[in-house]
């Protein structure tokens, strides 16, 4: 029989990620504030690529020689939703295929997806050289203002229509998702617009909570 939900997406900063994001981790460990950055994103003043650009200048200024495994070290002890294991083997169990689609740092979200039983993710990175070391650019691979996008890449790959898609989010670039998505649940809500868009409200520290919602 056909599972009733047959791809749960979730998002990783501040769902995933006990934490504002994965880039704001980085941000804090050299001390960088990054506000007047985030405002002309927001704002429509300049792109993903753009505001990835400006974020990753901002670590090779703080240290010039920055590569991806010195990120690995500072993401390392980023700190992780509790119940991710459980919840996602809850979801396989009952047939589902579960993602992470993130504009989040893609070196977090592969280490999530492996140690706890992911299907697949997608998620932002830094471009580098062969030495490893950051060119400066970053690598595109979900658009926060079409989270929507990368969503569609796992329905098609996995034959999932939106129907039978379940999206996980907790700010307003994830209701793109929500837009494409049969349930569409809001975890510890930073905005408004996101609660509103929402079929479901989740507020806990345990990813667990979200399992009533889907497995009814």
């Amino acid at each position: 029989m056909k599972p009733r939900w047959g791809l749960v997406a979730f998002d990783m900063d501040g769902v995933l990620v006990n934490y504002a994001s994965s880039w704001t981790w980085v941000h804090d460990h050299f001390k960088i504030d990054n506000g007047e950055t985030l405002q002309a994103y927001i704002q429509g003043r300049i792109d993903d690529r753009e505001f990835m650009r400006q974020d990753i200048r901002r670590w090779l200024d703080a240290k010039a020689d920055i590569c991806r495994s010195d990120l690995e070290t500072i993401l390392d002890p980023v700190p992780i939703i509790e119940g991710i294991s459980q919840t996602v083997d809850a979801l396989r169990a009952a047939g589902a295929k579960v993602v992470i689609v993130s504009g989040g740092l893609d070196l977090t979200a592969g280490r999530i997806a492996r140690e706890h039983g992911f299907d697949g993710y997608l998620a932002n990175s830094v471009e580098c050289g062969p030495d490893g070391a950051l060119t400066g650019e970053g690598v595109l691979r979900v658009d926060l203002t079409d989270k929507g996008a990368a969503l569609r890449q796992f329905q098609k790959e996995y034959g999932v229509d939106e129907m039978g898609t379940v999206s996980i989010g907790n700010s307003f670039v994830d209701v793109s998702m929500f837009a494409l998505s049969g349930l569409s649940i809001a975890f510890n809500p930073i905005d408004e617009h996101v609660k509103k868009s929402a079929n479901v409200v989740v507020s806990a520290g345990d990813l667990r909570n979200v399992l009533p919602h889907i497995l009814d």
